[in-house]
């Protein structure tokens, strides 16, 4: 008998081994082996029963736990019912039976329902004979062979019990986990890495509905080399060839290889745009993928995209270039860098640089795979960034590329920041200071004929702050002195002072209380929290009128700017206060649930004399307090909330501005989102020439499991016209998905020289597009535009993929 334990392990290394090992997909789900049916499964077809294939009929509510999406039923693995099932074989006993068994010579012979159990492993055969002589093991007539999530069957195997090389002819294979099962006339291992097959046919589909299947007249694994070989290979939909390959190359595990990727394709504007991506694996730190493009109407192009890797840096760099576009009868191209850099733990390096060919570039060719969005900016930046304990740096240059009809933004040529902050004591004093220098030049600058002043603009603060913590509360008192000064160039030519300069100082202090009650609700344990809030802040007023606005803007009002020591972004204002924010938040949480379920907040800004610092353009304040701020935020469970933020003039008993937002997750998929936004017209937050007043739903609906509708509208109520519409479905099997997705929203008319702005109905147009995704479950997919569009519209989206 110990002859037959060698026999037996040696077989289903032979025969399962790395290449067949699954992943138990379903170990949270409970049973789903036949222990998990609900009824009697021999009125089934014989061809469900001969794959183990149930369909939801014949399954208990619990073995549908964990269902691969669209699936209709699922692989049933039959009871290992025999003594130590439950064990590793290593630690198993081995039992064989047979009607008879016979020893002569060197050789041993089984005939007659051959069983072999060890452990968690099984070999049934009708015959079985081992020699001795050449520790070779021949089975016939039925081989099934067995280990937890994998099924085999043959009618003929041969194995070398030393070295576990053997055949299986005439052989099924079966995942239970995955539902992947193929065929093959002969499979072999000739070696320890090696496995041959002939005859060879795969599929994930179910017995029931096969709608695709891979065939290939023979099929070579090397798992050393990580590479598989397949020759004569055909697809077939429904029998019918789709796809044929006299040779293929292809990886057999994670490892990275060169081959063609899927295709994507999609419809704009009734243009059809394919693409089909070739990756190249060059070296372990570096790659790249050619793809190939044909644009219809347009012509052809050709995309790339490099990735390198080294010890400091991580690089990518993407092209794409159409020669003399059939429309426009121009090259077209576009140019991509992005590096992230560690050169120590203190040290590091960033480049985000875009440029494209003209104005019209994404409008025209952004639907296949590139990987700059469409922006009315480019980023045209780099940067090498210093951290440690105290002290934060960063010195940067950055340009735009403006590519709509807004205006172009001020260059950095360069940026030096450097900052400190001591650790956070309570009651000890937290000296800081911040410096920043920076060269501003502009396409359209005086020198040049231009409208735009340029020159350098140097700022710096310096403070102290003392913390001052306890449960109950906080106070924290600070000050700090600011300093702006200023080179312009040409300052004659714009009849301005060339050297402007202002201080200004600035004491603050913040406080709060914290107080909290029990409450009773629906037999649930809370605590609800009230937190007033007082934040004076006091700075000296000087005359800036004279200083350019090289990169600041007024602070979009809201609850939390009430406790900020600016109004604006960037330095080139240094804005004057004597204030007081008042404001008060109360939360509830839950107990029993650990969460905080709403959050409540209202302040308001007190004014004791005018804020007289502006930046060009902005509105004056009059008033002697600021809008009412409210915020709220309702969080019921982890997939759904409530958000709104309100800004209320008190005075006229107007609403200025509000954002309301919607977001909830059910447990069955559906992913619903809502939201409106308003603002009012010539109020305080930005001087606005027109109301804003758009509204946004997006819905992802499953209709059962295998069905799913996308949709979402954007619509803007003061123009009175969609800004965006999308619909789309997906269907998915166990074998095969589906994605298909129709989109039209505004995008820039630069011919008549504006852009979405909100305002008016005069410089947009309408565009559209088709887009088509389609997988292969277990074989792979075509197009992944579908996807991304999906992620960007509907929030919260993912992928069943």
């Amino acid at each position: 008998m110990p002859v037959f334990r060698l026999s037996l392990l040696s077989l289903l290394a032979a025969l399962s081994g790395s290449a067949l090992a699954q992943v138990d997909t379903t170990a949270d789900c409970g049973s789903t082996d036949a222990s998990a049916l609900n009824t009697d499964t021999s009125d089934l077809p014989a061809y469900y029963q001969h794959w183990h294939w149930v369909p939801n009929s014949h399954l208990s509510e619990a073995s549908k736990c964990g269902l691969t999406p669209g699936c209709q039923g699922r692989f049933i693995e039959p009871l290992r019912d025999w003594e130590g099932a439950n064990q590793a074989p290593v630690r198993a006993p081995l039992n064989v039976s047979a009607d008879t068994i016979e020893s002569v010579g060197s050789k041993a012979t089984m005939t007659g329902d051959v069983q072999l159990r060890k452990g968690d492993l099984s070999l049934d055969a009708g015959y079985a004979q081992y020699n001795r002589s050449n520790s070779t093991v021949m089975l016939r007539d039925n081989v099934v062979l067995r280990q937890p999530g994998v099924l085999l069957r043959g009618q003929y195997a041969q194995i070398d019990t030393n070295k576990g090389f053997g055949e299986l002819e005439q052989a099924e294979i079966l995942s239970f986990d995955t539902g992947a099962r193929g065929t093959a006339g002969r499979i072999s291992r000739p070696g320890y890495t090696r496995f041959e097959l002939e005859t060879a046919s795969y599929t994930q589909c179910t017995p029931d509905n096969e709608t695709w299947s891979l065939h290939a007249d023979s099929i070579e694994l090397d798992y050393e080399s990580g590479r598989g070989v397949a020759r004569g290979t055909s697809i077939r939909v429904y029998d019918f060839p789709v796809f044929y390959s006299p040779y293929l190359n292809f990886p057999v595990d994670d490892r990275r290889a060169t081959g063609f990727l899927f295709p994507s394709f999609g419809v704009a504007d009734s243009s059809l745009d394919i693409s089909i991506p070739y990756y190249l694996n060059l070296a372990p730190n570096y790659d790249a993928i050619i793809t190939p493009r044909f644009i219809e109407q347009r012509g052809e192009a050709l995309e790339t995209k490099l990735r390198y890797l080294n010890k400091y840096s991580e690089w990518a760099v993407n092209t794409s270039y159409l020669a003399n576009d059939n429309k426009s009868e121009t090259d077209r191209w576009l140019l991509g860098v992005s590096e992230e850099g560690y050169m120590n733990e203190h040290w590091g390096t960033e480049i985000d640089f875009t440029k494209v060919s003209d104005d019209d570039y994404f409008s025209d060719l952004g639907l296949a795979n590139l990987a700059v969005k469409r922006s009315t900016h480019l980023n045209q930046q780099a940067a090498v960034n210093y951290s440690s304990d105290d002290w934060t740096g960063r010195i940067e240059v950055q340009r735009y590329q403006t590519i709509a009809a807004v205006e172009d933004p001020y260059q950095k040529l360069p940026q030096l920041r450097l900052n400190y902050q001591s650790p956070a004591k309570n009651f000890q004093l937290e000296p800081s200071m911040e410096f920043e220098y920076t060269q501003f030049d502009h396409r359209d600058k005086l020198s040049d004929g231009g409208s735009k002043i340029t020159g350098r603009r140097l700022f710096g603060t310096a403070g102290a702050s003392l913390p001052m913590r306890w449960r109950w509360g906080f106070i924290e008192p600070a000050f700090k002195t600011r300093h702006v000064s200023y080179e312009l160039e040409d300052a004659n030519l714009a009849g301005v002072d060339g050297s402007p300069n202002a201080n200004s100082g600035q004491i603050s202090v913040d406080s709060g209380l914290y107080f909290e009650r029990d409450l009773a609700v629906a037999d649930q344990d809370w605590t609800q929290t009230l937190e007033p809030r007082l934040f004076y802040r006091y700075s000296e007023y000087e005359n800036q009128s004279d200083h350019p606005d090289f990169d600041s803007s007024a602070l979009t009002f809201t609850y939390q700017q009430l406790f900020r020591d600016t109004r604006f972004t960037g330095h080139d204002r240094l804005d004057d206060a004597n204030q007081v924010a008042v404001g008060i938040s109360s939360r509830f949480i839950n107990n029993d649930a650990g969460r905080e379920i709403l959050t409540t907040s209202i302040g308001q800004l007190h004014y004791f004399d005018e804020g007289r610092v502006q930046l060009p353009g902005d509105p004056e304040r009059k008033s002697s307090n600021s809008d009412l701020a409210g915020q709220i935020r309702i969080l019921p469970n982890d997939n759904s909330w409530v958000s709104a933020d309100i800004l209320y003039d008190a005075r006229q008993g107007v609403l200025n501005q509000t954002n309301l937002s919607y977001h909830q997750r059910s447990d069955n998929g559906t992913l619903l989102n809502a939201g409106y936004t308003f603002r009012r017209e010539g109020n305080n937050l930005g001087g606005l020439e027109n109301d804003v007043k758009q509204g946004d739903i997006s819905l992802s609906l499953p209709i059962n499991d295998q069905w799913k509708l996308f949709a979402k509208t954007q619509y803007d109520f003061e123009d009175d016209r969609p800004v965006e519409n999308l619909i789309g479905a997906e269907y998915q099997n166990c074998c095969w998905l589906t994605r298909i997705v129709y989109q039209r929203a505004l995008e820039p008319d630069d011919d008549n020289g504006s852009n979405i702005s909100g305002i008016g109905n005069t410089g947009t147009q309408n565009n559209s597009a088709v887009l088509i995704e389609f997988q292969l479950k277990g074989l792979g997919g075509l197009g992944t535009a579908v996807t991304s569009v999906l992620k960007d519209s509907i929030f919260g989206y993912l992928s069943d993929e």
